[in-house]
């Protein structure tokens, strides 16, 4: 009997084990685990009506600092850097999220997706589309 309850808890630590080993790296932060959207994520790509943008800027970045504050950050070439904190919320369900943050006078508030740590927001700015793509 003892026999069998000890076979059986090595195969349960070892399911365990290979489990944890498969989804879980060992360097992993508890923030990773419990949130992993929360990070820095790094504008790619910036089209606004349909021009690339892209380089004339030095950096374009959004942080998620904690559960309830982001900071958008960025910096055109030649130009100095600028920095907004705002609130926004994360749904762990759907894996949106929402921010009140804006530029040039227009707030941004609609939900964006973040999947396999990217995400595009996409609004109109004096008639024409802006398209920002983020990845962490």
């Amino acid at each position: 009997m003892l026999k069998i309850k000890i076979a059986a808890v090595s195969a349960l630590a070892a399911a365990c084990a290979f489990m944890c080993a498969c989804t879980i790296d060992a360097s992993s932060s508890l923030k990773e685990l419990t949130d992993p959207y929360i990070a820095r994520y790094e504008c790619t790509y910036i089209c606004y009506g349909g021009r690339d943008m892209t380089d004339n800027f030095d950096y374009v970045r959004i942080t998620f600092e904690d559960k309830d504050t982001l900071l958008a950050e960025y910096k055109t070439k030649n130009g100095k850097p600028h920095a907004h904190r705002c609130p926004y919320t994360f749904d762990k369900k759907t894996g949106e999220f929402y921010a009140d943050f804006g530029a040039a006078g227009v707030k941004y508030r609609q939900p964006t997706k973040i999947e396999d740590g990217k995400f595009t927001i996409s609004f109109p700015v004096a008639g024409k589309q802006l398209i920002l793509r983020f990845e962490s």
